[in-house]
């Protein structure tokens, strides 16, 4: 019998980087569908089911925030790849934070870009379970763990946050994970990079640093002087509860 091929949802508006994509990624076997704006990417994700999305921000119709959140929102949990021309902090910051699981800022290298897509179709368990799963999952970890005001729910990826109750992106949650699991460890960014998106050679940790942001933003009034997420200059992090 033979085995289904993975299936890609391409959205992306600029024609020749389209094809390319499409192209490259039909040759490393995938069945790949290419959407051109975001109401056509709604419209066959609510049609047809995808292992994968890359998801291009500037879109038109509706951008690739607004298809992530939505997709989100209708409890549609396809692994998001957001391909960004924006090199903004907040703006990758934002993706991340209305569910997308990763990002690549424009112009990328392709090799990089196949082998994060690589990636994020060999972690199909979630897509079931709901949840992270891999081999830096600690299973002795309670389902919600309180630290100071604030606690973190893993079977329903809500948190209590300064903002109130909230869902936290599933990178957030990974990390989270790690961190509780690690109180007052230090735990570097090659160590995140591996446990919680399978790129241990990566050689850019600015991922890792961008969701640290975001988490701050929740758990910290100061994110310069914190009181549980703090740097480890030149290393990673420490968690304290």
């Amino acid at each position: 019998m033979t085995a289904r091929k993975p299936r890609v949802l391409v959205v992306e508006d600029e024609e020749a980087i389209a094809q390319g994509l499409v192209l490259n990624l039909e040759r490393k076997d995938y069945d790949v569908s290419l959407a051109t704006d975001g109401a056509q990417a709604l419209k066959m994700t609510a049609e047809e089911d995808f292992d994968l999305i890359l998801l291009d921000v500037r879109l038109p119709e509706v951008d690739g925030f607004e298809v992530c959140r939505q997709l989100r929102e209708r409890s549609d949990f396809t692994p998001i790849l957001m391909l960004t021309a924006r090199s903004q902090p907040d703006d990758i910051v934002y993706g991340l934070k209305v569910g997308a699981d990763d990002y690549v800022i424009k112009p990328f290298d392709l090799a990089e870009l196949l082998a994060r897509i690589e990636v994020r179709l060999r972690r199909q368990s979630w897509k079931t379970s709901g949840e992270e799963s891999s081999e830096g999952d600690h299973p002795t970890l309670p389902t919600r763990v309180e630290f100071g005001e604030f606690w973190v729910d893993f079977s329903t990826f809500q948190a209590l946050t300064r903002e109130g109750i909230v869902e936290l992106s599933r990178k957030e949650i990974a990390v989270m994970r790690v961190f509780l699991s690690r109180a007052n460890q230090v735990i570097t960014r090659r160590e995140l990079l591996t446990q919680v998106w399978e790129l241990p050679n990566h050689p850019n940790t600015r991922v890792v640093d961008n969701v640290i942001v975001a988490l701050r933003k929740s758990f910290e009034e100061n994110s310069w002087r914190p009181k549980h997420i703090h740097s480890v200059r030149g290393v990673g992090y420490r968690f304290t509860p």
